[in-house]
Formats: structure tokens, C-alpha cells, sequence
């Protein structure tokens, strides 16, 4: 099991297993956190608890993902793909 935690500790993620491939993306968002994303299904494999806030790029009628993080301390935790259903 991976296990991470934003810088307070009052949020944290789990990821049950092994994680696969990896990605380091290049985004803007990325670049500036050093991010590596393991991905699967929220309430699947991976678990985000304790309280989040959730943030979509101004300006998108319809976005695709959303920035999930902690409202104490502003580390990111996770992303989140929306449906577009």
C-alpha cells in the first residue's frame, strides 16, 4: 500500500496495491508541485480522507479534472477526471 499526506496531516490518500505505471506530467500544475500521479478509481483502490477542498480551471465551460487539496495547508492531494455525461 502507497500512502501520502498533505504537509498538516489532516488529509491523506491510500492506494491499495501495486500502483502500475507512473506518470510525471508537465503541466503548469505539475511542474510547479513535482508531482508523480499513480492512477485508479476513487472509493476503488485509492482513498482520499479528511477534509479536501476542490478547485476546476477558471474559464472552462465543462472541465475535465478537478485539483483536490487541503483547505488548512494548500497541499495538493489528488486529481480527479469529471465526467463529461
Amino acid at each position: 500500500m502507497l500512502t501520502g499526506t498533505c504537509h498538516c496531516g489532516a488529509a491523506h490518500w491510500t492506494l491499495e496495491g501495486d500502483p502500475g505505471p507512473i506518470t510525471a506530467c508537465s503541466c503548469t500544475l505539475c511542474r510547479r508541485y513535482g508531482v508523480l500521479w499513480a492512477y485508479d478509481y476513487v472509493d476503488e483502490r485509492i482513498r482520499v480522507a479528511g477534509p479536501v477542498k476542490r478547485y476546476t480551471r477558471a474559464g472552462k465551460d465543462t472541465p475535465s479534472l478537478e485539483i483536490l487539496f487541503c483547505p488548512t495547508c494548500a497541499c495538493l492531494l489528488a486529481w480527479r477526471g469529471l465526467s463529461s455525461d
